[in-house]
């Protein structure tokens, strides 16, 4: 497990891992621009009020250890997420086009310039929700992705 000091983090930016620590991957290059969906199924799938995440290209992420570990849900509809089969963290996934990985934000360590840029999905967020910060609001769907 990565210690959060304030060298670990200098150290450890842009790498991250699941709870129990067996899987953990890299991405390279700035991350400043993330995003927050409030659907109903990040609701359930993260228990929280939404997920936030960004995207990254393919040749700038790497798996370091316990790819072996992952495990994929996706339903019909398109809607996907990957898990650590001994913890259960969310991790992330390949994104349906093929050449960008789906990363949790909040696994990366040290992420001080990033900021939530877009909200999507904000018509279904949760009652009790109430969105912060600068990040602009989209009823629906919206693609972050680009």
């Amino acid at each position: 497990m990565y210690q959060y000091t304030k060298k670990a983090i200098e150290e450890f930016m842009n790498k991250a891992e699941c709870v129990c620590g067996v899987v953990s991957y890299e991405v390279t290059g700035e991350i400043e621009k993330l995003y927050q969906c409030h659907c109903t199924l990040c609701q359930i799938q993260t228990g929280s009020s939404s997920q936030t995440g960004l995207f990254v290209e393919a040749e700038n992420f790497t798996w370091s250890s316990g790819k072996d570990y992952i495990t994929n849900f996706k339903k019909e509809s398109g809607y996907s997420y990957s898990f650590c089969s001994k913890c259960g963290s969310t991790v992330p996934n390949m994104f349906r086009t093929g050449d960008k990985y789906w990363v949790p934000a909040g696994a990366l360590v040290g992420l001080s310039n990033a900021r939530i840029d877009n909200h999507i999905f904000v018509a279904d967020k949760a009652a009790w929700d109430e969105i912060g910060g600068e990040g602009v609001q989209h009823e629906g769907f919206y693609p972050v992705y680009v």
